[in-house]
């Protein structure tokens, strides 16, 4: 490419000092070259800063950022702030321990100039596990929106997502979410574009950890089902601003119902999730309040459920 338009590679970071070197020398290794490096740390302890002052010294196109206090704490704050400080014309989010391919930007700038899309999905896998090191993408471009991401199949991992600057812009990352910011993320996008295009070529080797918070949150079943209500009971409060979609809106209020119910009477129903599902489901939701009861005196509940289905 003659003119290489500036791509910005976006990096939250905490406490991963031993890993991010080898995601920094696979930014290193791009066979593109017109990008800034932006590290934004969450507040490590260990010597995140030093390594990335050595980086820096070495090559400036590396940056590194300290979240202010005007973002929350956590990946999300960390992702937004760096946005607010890119200058590139088009976003990729990274992640701290995982690792570029070394034609993963290249390949995403040429796809989204050549097919004039707002943005590219490519393909992932993990490098560091014997089983299941795969994570193959199935669906196709032409299959993609909103309702679809919600109900179906479809998704990707931040870090496959490539994204012209002019539309990250109108989307941010939820700050109080802990868990499933990819998915609020990509409903919010699609709600404004669908105009994408994937790559099936895998160009993030993603890291596998049987310590990460995820992995720890479905081995505990209390845990995952707590979180799993969180993030879509947040989800719904935000998307529901946005979109009146009836088909979302059941969908992912059955989804935080599902979890309160499996949550074993350890999972707190969210504050005005019955007000939620009575709009939601009108004269229906009558099997709602009858789940309720059944679960309550008995522990059962899956008839009245599935008459809201």
């Amino acid at each position: 490419m003659q003119e290489q338009p500036l791509v910005s590679i976006i990096i939250p970071t905490f406490n991963r000092a031993h890993l991010i070197g080898g995601t920094l020398d696979s930014v290193l290794a791009q066979t593109y070259t017109n990008w800034e490096c932006i590290v934004v740390d969450d507040g490590s302890t260990d010597g995140t800063e030093a390594l990335l002052e050595a980086y820096i010294a070495n090559d400036n196109r590396f940056q590194f950022h300290k979240r202010p206090d005007t973002h929350l704490h956590g990946g999300n704050g960390a992702r937004n702030y760096g946005f607010e400080v890119s200058k590139g014309e088009f976003i990729q989010w990274f992640d701290s321990d995982d690792l570029m391919v070394p034609e993963k930007i290249e390949i995403k700038v040429k796809t989204i100039l050549d097919y004039n899309v707002d943005f590219v999905i490519s393909q992932t896998q993990y490098f560091n596990r014997e089983k299941g090191g795969e994570y193959t993408y199935n669906f196709k471009a032409e299959e993609v929106s909103f309702i679809s991401y919600v109900t179906t199949y479809i998704s990707w991992f931040t870090p496959d997502l490539f994204i012209k600057k002019s539309f990250a812009e109108k989307v941010s990352f939820n700050e109080v979410l802990k868990a499933g910011q990819e998915y609020n993320f990509s409903c919010k996008l699609l709600l404004k574009t669908t105009s994408l295009k994937k790559i099936d070529k895998v160009l993030t080797l993603r890291r596998y950890h049987d310590s990460s918070i995820g992995y720890k949150r479905r081995e505990n079943n209390f845990s995952y089902f707590k979180s799993r209500l969180e993030m879509y009971w947040i989800n719904y409060k935000e998307i529901i601003k946005l979109t009146h979609n009836k088909q979302f809106e059941k969908y992912t209020l059955l989804v935080c119902l599902s979890s309160y119910f499996q949550g074993n009477k350890k999972v707190k129903m969210p504050k005005g999730f019955e007000i939620a599902m009575v709009k939601a489901f009108g004269v229906k939701s009558i099997y709602f309040f009858g789940a309720l009861s059944t679960y309550y005196l008995y522990g059962k509940y899956h008839f009245f459920y599935l008459k809201l289905k």
